[in-house]
């Protein structure tokens, strides 16, 4: 009896040709889909953030029957050279600490609060700011200034400046381990309710070079308390102030407007994110922001539309979160008309305006 031998037959170049190009497709099919749901994820982790943020703001009123304020300005801190330089005057020293330092132990961060000395949170305090007095000074720490470049002055507080909180950041960006061409702002948004220097536009800014082994490791965040519509000293719109201005302690029964329908915190990346990133901002500073310049990239900010340090912003796609004051968190369209998200700013203003119109 004749036996047939059987041949082990393989694929053809072609049939793994279309093998390869059919799994492509799956996947070009499949990535998108994910990525999808990795920003739904992140976008929800966001929320979530700026929740928990509010309900810290809420229980620290209801442990002092006020809220924190924007940022800390002390009229008798004491600058880093004895009130020589006009830059330092009164009005424009420390403490500089922003509204999220004052939120850590509502936040489960006892362990980073514990480190910060207590009179920098004091509105009379004469310590100088978080940001300048305490060494080592970046001219004097090895990698402190980058090459080519002059030093700062800038010593800030470590090692408690140097905290990465996950919930003070956004997992949409990667806020913490970026490069940014100028540096890491160690004074959030300094809006003077006055200045002392003649010809000064209003606000103050400074930072922390983003260098290895000194700013870069500094703790950041995404997250700003909302001030209202324009900085103080803006004619007509100083009625429109928010909750969270400079030195300023709101109190519950400020809100007139109502907790749901006030903006209390809102989210931002720093700017210039179609070219260099120049800046990302610190926890400790974080400061307090404004609505007046709209949102970017909205159809009525910069043009051509980009993002900016002193604008709320997001990477999530078309909108950007807020906290209100009673906890809610609403996303907010980046092309929103500006007389409701004015009015949303505002936490005194008196003038009625639906969620829906923030086009949510």
């Amino acid at each position: 009896m004749q036996h047939r031998r059987r041949t082990a037959r393989g694929f053809t170049l072609i049939e793994l040709l279309v093998v390869i190009a059919i799994i492509a497709v799956l996947v070009g099919l499949l990535l998108p889909a994910v990525q999808k749901v990795r920003e739904a994820a992140n976008r929800m982790s966001c929320q979530n953030n700026l929740h928990q943020i509010a309900l810290g703001a809420a229980n620290y009123e209801s442990a002092f029957k006020k809220f924190p304020p924007g940022l800390l300005i002390s009229p008798k801190s004491q600058s880093t050279n004895g009130l020589s330089d006009p830059w330092e005057l009164p009005d424009e020293n420390g403490t500089f600490m922003g509204v999220l330092a004052y939120l850590l132990p509502y936040m489960e961060q006892d362990n980073v609060y514990r480190q910060i000395p207590s009179d920098l949170f004091n509105p009379n305090s004469t310590l100088t700011a978080w940001a300048y007095g305490y060494p080592p000074v970046d001219s004097s720490s090895p990698n402190g200034v980058p090459p080519g470049l002059g030093p700062n002055s800038t010593a800030y507080l470590k090692p408690a400046a140097d905290a990465k909180i996950k919930s003070y950041v956004c997992p949409s960006d990667n806020v913490q381990d970026a490069s940014v061409t100028v540096g890491i702002v160690d004074m959030g948004l300094v809006y003077m309710d006055s200045t002392a220097i003649p010809g000064a536009p209003g606000w103050y800014i400074d930072y922390v070079y983003d260098w290895p082994n000194f700013g870069h490791e500094i703790g950041r965040t995404n997250y700003f308390g909302c001030g209202g519509v324009y900085p103080p000293n803006a004619g007509a719109w100083d009625s429109w102030d928010g909750i969270y201005r400079q030195s300023k302690f709101t109190k519950m029964a400020d809100i007139t407007d109502g907790t749901s329908n006030t903006m209390a915190f809102g989210e931002s990346i720093g700017g210039n994110l179609k070219g260099d990133r120049d800046f990302a901002f610190s926890w400790m500073g974080g400061g307090a922001m404004y609505v007046g310049w709209g949102l970017t990239p909205g159809n009525w900010g910069p043009v051509p539309p980009d993002y900016e340090w002193w604008q709320f912003s997001s990477h999530h796609s078309g909108i950007i979160n807020f906290a209100f004051a009673d906890g809610s968190v609403h996303s907010v369209n980046i092309n929103v008309d500006k007389i409701p998200l004015r009015s949303a700013a505002g936490k005194k203003e008196g003038n009625a305006y639906n969620l829906d119109d923030l086009g949510l």
